[in-house]
């Protein structure tokens, strides 16, 4: 079922259909909450796609009868509430996309709140995780290490706090990292090297000082594990806290395409084994501590086929990159 403009909450009947296995409503106008008994008789559904709706409320425990549920979709509504723990008994999972909850109105702050509990990590099955752009907040739960089939996971736009888990470098199938926008106040733990299959790193702008708040961001030393991350095409850890010299070790990125590390407090000189990352396209690190004459921008990086945008500060030398002066 799909496509038809109800407008209205969702149509009652739709719970006698025992035998359902998919249903996709996105993006049809329901209002509402979800029934708390919808779920009650839907024990063959494999997939339940809500998203792009004015749908509210909070996500029935009866949720857990959902035994063959593969792919679970209600993002881009107005759901709110917890992130309830009966999700995790759900095992055939495979997608769970409860992304851009996050309203702010007269009535205050919506989306999902509190922190991600920690019994989603026994959702082995599981390939996709967005939680973007709700209200969670709190540590990261060390048991998503345990998503060993995850392939993207989503958090950006949260208010998710203190350190990452080191465990979160089990996960050899993951593709996409995306924690940008929080309020993280980590270092990047080694074990980050082992994630064989990462292509794409977003940890930027999580140093925050705003309102009477504060967080470090990502802060301390680039470790030269990250030089591990062999298919990393993508890396983004710009608007932090990052400290120390630039370390040789990103030249061993061979696949990389874009370096943003602009806004943090990184150090000279740079690196000629940059070089080495023959696909690169972007290269930013202005706004650093890498300042001064002494310092010049490798020819042999600005001589990179692909090199299509490069920024340092003043007066660093660089014959291939925007005037920032």
């Amino acid at each position: 079922a799909s496509r038809n403009q109800f407008a209205r909450p969702i149509p009652a009947y739709l719970s006698e259909l025992r035998y359902l296995t998919h249903l996709n409503l996105e993006g049809v106008g329901l209002t509402s909450t979800i029934p708390a008994d919808l779920f009650s008789s839907w024990t063959h559904l494999q997939s339940l796609n809500l998203s792009n709706n004015n749908m509210n409320g909070a996500i029935p425990k009866s949720i857990s009868n959902l035994k063959s549920l593969e792919s679970l979709r209600l993002g881009y509504n107005n759901f709110g509430g917890s992130i309830v723990s009966e999700i995790g008994e759900l095992s055939s999972l495979k997608d769970l996309s409860l992304e851009a909850n996050f309203r702010e109105n007269s009535s205050g702050k919506r989306g999902f709140i509190t922190t991600i509990p920690s019994v989603l990590g026994k959702l082995t099955n599981l390939k996709i995780l967005n939680l973007a752009s709700n209200a969670l907040s709190g540590q990261l739960p060390m048991q998503l290490g345990n998503l060993i089939s995850l392939e993207q996971m989503k958090l950006s736009n949260n208010f998710f706090e203190k350190q990452l888990p080191s465990s979160l470098g089990k996960l050899q199938m993951l593709e996409h990292m995306d924690i940008s926008f929080n309020w993280l106040s980590s270092t990047i733990p080694s074990e980050f090297g082992r994630m064989a299959s990462l292509s794409s790193l977003f940890l930027q702008s999580n140093y925050r000082d705003t309102n009477g708040y504060f967080s470090y961001g990502i802060n301390g030393a680039l470790p030269n594990d990250i030089g591990k991350m062999k298919n990393l095409r993508d890396l983004d850890l710009s608007g932090n806290y990052l400290t120390g010299p630039l370390p040789s070790s990103l030249g061993e990125l061979t696949s990389l395409e874009t370096l943003h590390l602009q806004s943090n407090f990184l150090q000279g000189p740079i690196p000629v084994e940059y070089a080495e990352c023959v696909n690169l396209k972007e290269i930013l690190l202005h706004e650093n501590d890498i300042e001064g004459e002494i310092f010049t921008m490798p020819d042999e990086i600005c001589s990179l086929p692909d090199l299509d945008l490069a920024k340092v500060d003043c007066p660093v030398k660089c014959d291939c990159c925007l005037a920032n002066c």
